[in-house]
């Protein structure tokens, strides 16, 4: 068998018929007609032994061909609209978008909004950021084509963290929060606070919702039962660590005892991000016990209650 350079394009296509098998192949050359297609399964039993290298060669040439033209057509359709990721987004996100950024990213992106939005945004700038960024947007001709790309690629990455307007109305504060819970625990953060200064009422609705860690020790004992009695013990050993002695013991307290028995603490250091992934789970957990409409728990009720101890 020659080697993969000198491989004939039918050699080839039988190689990714007998790797992948006919009805995969068969899918990712969809303009073969059943001539070609029975003339290719014809050669598959004269590449049954070729050498290994070939067909691996084959398989990695097929492979990167076709990540290029995926990323091209990906590349063509980011470089015709840049910034169509701020279609439906609202004064709020965007103002939380532009926050921290450089003067001349931040006049990028306002040229590209309607001028009733620009004056918004401006308006919630710093006085000299606010100058600057007029001037700047008068400038937006001179900044090279692949900056203003690069820009666009920035923000459409950061825009991915936050919850859109368009998601918020539909769901009202409770699926904003849902989608808060997918961040990691410092952007959640990050992202109520400027909620807070920016739109309290809205702020104040997603709270209602919202549920973290440091919430669980508020939780009554059958809760904290359920919750971690569903989890690994590993994992309740990483979502306990570094917290208080006393959600600790009332955790351990509420498992069975064949799982207190079986159960160590994590010692020495241990990585925040697999503590904060176990903590992740008991969250996960609590949102799910929530979104239940045959459960009893809700997290705006409880959040409202009024306990007597």
């Amino acid at each position: 068998m020659a080697d993969q350079k000198k491989l004939a394009g039918i050699d080839k296509a039988a190689i990714l018929f007998d790797v992948l098998g006919a009805r995969l192949a068969g899918q990712l050359f969809p303009s073969l007609n059943e001539e070609e297609i029975i003339a290719v399964r014809q050669r598959i039993p004269q590449i049954k032994n070729a050498p290994f290298e070939a067909k691996k060669a084959v398989l990695e040439e097929f492979y990167f061909s076709f990540m290029s033209k995926k990323f091209a057509a990906e590349s063509k359709e980011s470089t015709s609209q840049p910034f169509a990721f701020l279609d439906g987004m609202s004064e709020v996100h965007l103002a939380y978008l532009i926050r921290s950024e450089p003067t001349r990213s931040i006049s990028i992106l306002l040229a590209q909004l309607p001028l009733e939005m620009q004056g918004k945004l401006l308006q919630r700038l710093p006085t000299e950021i606010r100058t600057e960024a007029m001037v700047d947007m008068g400038k937006i001709k001179d900044v090279p084509l692949q900056a203003v790309l690069e820009v666009a690629s920035e923000f459409r990455e950061k825009s991915k963290l936050i919850p859109s307007q368009a998601e918020y109305q539909e769901g009202g504060g409770k699926a904003m929060a849902g989608l808060l819970a997918t961040m990691d625990v410092k952007e959640q953060q990050q992202f109520l606070d400027y909620l807070s200064q920016e739109d309290p009422e809205l702020a104040q609705e997603v709270k209602k919702h919202h549920f973290t860690f440091e919430n669980v020790s508020t939780l009554p004992d059958g809760l904290i039962r359920d919750v971690f009695n569903s989890l690994d013990l590993d994992d309740v050993a990483l979502a306990l660590k570094g917290q208080e002695q006393e959600l600790i013991d009332r955790v351990l307290e509420s498992l069975p005892q064949k799982k207190q028995a079986m159960y160590e603490p994590k010692e020495g250091p241990v990585s925040r991000k697999q503590v904060e992934a176990a903590q992740k789970k008991v969250v996960e957990y609590i949102l799910q016990m929530d979104a239940d409409p045959t459960n009893e728990f809700s997290i705006e009720a409880y959040a409202e209650a009024d306990f007597i101890e």
